[in-house]
């Protein structure tokens, strides 16, 4: 046989083995209403389905399959009789479809963002030496602090440990009970007025506190143990500073960083993408915006949303609940 033959009975047998392929995923498998399910639309539904998840339906391929089919067309039954209730029509439905579409969209942005410009190690290495300082070796103190009200106080209780001769033999005890009969600050004059580890920037290790760095720079001059001879100004408060430990960060190599940082990187083009994308839908489709009329929305100090006011409606008035309670007169407190 010659090559031309063999090559066309190669092309008859992969053209027959893929129209083969398309003729074996458009078979219907199962039919529900309107809705019509296929070999490929079901390879396409469990091929989303974790291995582990298709382990959990059964020991066996079919069992597997089987199973699979029968949670499909119960979700698809269920389906149907919420769209005959006209439950999509409800606006708290609505709203979670809202949202699933949303994240959907989200999905498939991020998606072409990973498939159209992945991050490049030179994006990776060139924003680590930008925020070389991030990465750099640390010292963080553990800072115990006492606040008071006034200047006049904190050296009333900077004289009271100066002049307290027992001071070295319990002065961890003392310290509490100082903290917890003097400071004003509720969060830590209970626990000592532990402020745990602070960096130089005023950073401590829960991301959402934040001291004053002028803190850090009083305890920095400090041995350990000791407490600052002068009150620390912190805006309208004096704070008694006391050195209780140190830490030091090694520096954070490129190696160590360069995940962290490729998806950082990934995470900031995807919210470009999606701020671009908003901006697109808003100039297509937002043809009214009143923002000033958000005035006539109600939120009370509980939270709830209050009916808009009617033109000439007289202003509701809370009761006090106690004597002496403030009283919500017109959505403020009176």
């Amino acid at each position: 046989m010659n090559v031309l033959g063999v090559a066309l009975i190669a092309g008859a047998t992969v053209f027959g083995a893929s129209a083969m392929a398309q003729s074996r995923g458009d078979r219907g498998v199962v039919t529900i209403g309107d809705t019509k399910l296929t070999v490929a639309d079901i390879e396409a539904r469990l091929a989303r389905v974790p291995a582990f998840r298709l382990r959990e339906l059964g020991p066996t391929a079919d069992e597997q399959r089987r199973r699979a089919l029968d949670q499909l067309i119960d979700a698809e039954l269920l389906a149907m009789a919420a769209r005959a209730e006209k439950l999509d029509q409800r606006e708290d439905v609505a709203m979670r479809i809202r949202r699933v579409m949303v994240s959907a969209l989200e999905a498939k942005i991020r998606e072409e963002a990973l498939a159209a410009a992945p991050v490049s190690d030179d994006a990776v290495k060139a924003f680590y030496e930008k925020n070389r300082a991030r990465y750099a070796a640390e010292t963080r103190i553990k800072i115990w602090q006492i606040v008071l009200k006034t200047r006049e106080a904190a050296d009333e209780v900077l004289e009271a440990i100066r002049n307290d001769k027992e001071w070295d033999k319990d002065a961890v005890g003392k310290w509490e009970d100082l903290a917890r009969t003097h400071s004003i600050d509720k969060s830590t004059s209970m626990k000592k007025g532990n402020l745990g580890f602070v960096a130089a920037d005023g950073s401590t290790q829960d991301r959402q506190v934040r001291v004053n760095p002028a803190l850090y720079a009083a305890a920095d001059k400090l041995g350990e143990g000791q407490i600052a001879t002068e009150a620390v100004r912190d805006g309208d408060v004096w704070v008694i500073v006391s050195r209780r430990g140190t830490m030091r960060t090694p520096e954070r190599t490129l190696e160590l960083e360069s995940m962290t940082i490729r998806n950082l990187l990934a995470k900031q083009g995807l919210d470009e993408r999606i701020r671009a994308a908003i901006e697109g839908l808003r100039k297509q489709y937002v043809t009214e915006l009143h923002p000033e009329r958000l005035g006539d929305v109600t939120i009370e100090v509980g939270g709830a949303v209050a009916p808009a006011r009617r033109p000439g409606a007289l202003p509701r008035v809370h009761k006090a609940e106690r004597p002496g309670a403030p009283e919500l007169r017109d959505g403020v407190l009176r």
